[in-house]
């Protein structure tokens, strides 16, 4: 049995540009939004979940 690893995902905040632009230049791709799932101070933040096949 192959035990490669084949995917790597992560999630990250919507307004974490920085992080976001880092991560598409290493080869990840945008797969899906999780809207208002994070609540910090009152605000709600969107999670973008991002995945880089192998």
């Amino acid at each position: 049995m192959n035990k490669q690893t084949k995917k790597i995902e992560l999630v990250t905040r919507e307004d974490n540009q920085r992080a976001i632009s880092l991560y598409k230049q290493l080869g990840f791709q945008t797969e899906g939004l999780k809207e208002k799932d994070t609540y910090i101070n009152g605000v709600y933040y969107n999670t973008i979940l991002m995945g880089l096949h192998l």
